[in-house]
């Protein structure tokens, strides 16, 4: 493994973010090959029809323990994956295990009113609605018109029928229709430091602290629109694929300043071991005890590096 391959300040901040004993594995973690993961879409398909299915035309994908639906293949497996007819029929999608777990933490029920407020490509949205069993209402968000365009032939491609999208910038949503939502999903625009690859210089073609500083308030706003949403007793639940402290532990720590009375902070428990708990200190910065409730998933073979946060409204 070559680390100076990574641009040094980030290798340097991942030195802050990072237990020691996780650091190495981290590190590797942008040079190994990494497994494919799918979700078998059970608005159009189950899983025990569709593996088998799949077995036949040579993919051999593992479960996973915590996700019934969920399923991973090998890395030379990938293009036989991306190939398969399954895939434009909508019996399954291709979608990142870290991803597949926010959904699963949000506790998403049939007959909820639910939001995903930066929702292309549809991954999580077509999920919570799998979950919903296309009953209840679910409302999807993306500013971006090519990107709202995606977005909307994925989830009729996936069968999902209770869902209405909307072109708008999130940051608004909270104030046109407050205490609305039973769930609100925020997988918030960031700096992707977890796409990054030691192998690929592209993939930090863009990276740098401006750009995580630059995210980081449109962050907030769309945090605070997310909870402005959410109504009493509902649960919004906030993540990233960044590890920067400025775009995770920070954002949440504004919100429960900002609405010091009505944001909690709630405890997460992970079906996996490949996690950290969220940050007291980063920087000149300290962060309050609670945030250890937050969880920053450590990316390997299987994940993404991801961050977690749960807040309910009191």
């Amino acid at each position: 493994m070559n680390d100076h391959s990574l641009p040094p300040e980030f290798v340097s901040r991942l030195q802050q973010i990072i237990e020691p004993q996780n650091l190495a594995s981290v590190l590797e973690s942008f040079h190994a090959p990494k497994h494919t993961s799918f979700r078998v879409n059970t608005l159009k398909a189950r899983s025990s029809d569709m593996i088998p299915r799949l077995r036949t035309t040579g993919l051999d994908a593992e479960p996973v323990a915590w996700c019934e639906e969920a399923f991973v293949v090998s890395a030379a497996q990938r293009s036989l994956l991306t190939h398969s007819p399954r895939i434009d029929t909508g019996d399954i999608y291709i979608q990142g295990l870290s991803s597949i777990l926010a959904v699963t933490l949000l506790d998403v029920q049939p007959e909820q009113t639910n939001l995903d407020l930066a929702a292309a490509p549809g991954g999580k949205a077509s999920h919570i609605a799998a979950l919903m069993h296309n009953q209840g209402k679910l409302s999807v968000v993306e500013p971006i018109r090519k990107r709202m365009y995606r977005l909307a032939d994925t989830l009729k491609r996936l069968g999902v029928t209770n869902a209405k999208t909307y072109l708008m910038d999130g940051r608004k949503v909270g104030g046109k229709v407050p205490g609305r939502f039973d769930r609100v999903l925020l997988d918030a625009p960031c700096s992707s430091e977890s796409r990054i690859r030691g192998d690929e210089s592209g993939s930090w073609k863009y990276w740098s602290e401006r750009k995580i500083r630059e995210q980081s308030r449109k962050q907030s706003g769309l945090i605070r629109s997310g909870f402005e949403a959410l109504r009493p007793g509902g649960i919004l639940l906030y993540c990233t694929c960044s590890f920067a402290p400025e775009e995770n532990e920070a954002i949440v720590v504004r919100l429960l300043d900002e609405y010091p009375d009505q944001a909690r902070l709630m405890p997460l428990d992970l079906p996996i071991k490949n996690w950290q708990a969220g940050l007291q200190k980063f920087g000149t910065q300290e962060f309050p005890g609670e945030l250890e409730q937050t969880r920053r998933i450590l990316p390997d073979s299987n994940f993404d590096g991801f961050f977690l946060a749960k807040v309910t409204k009191v």
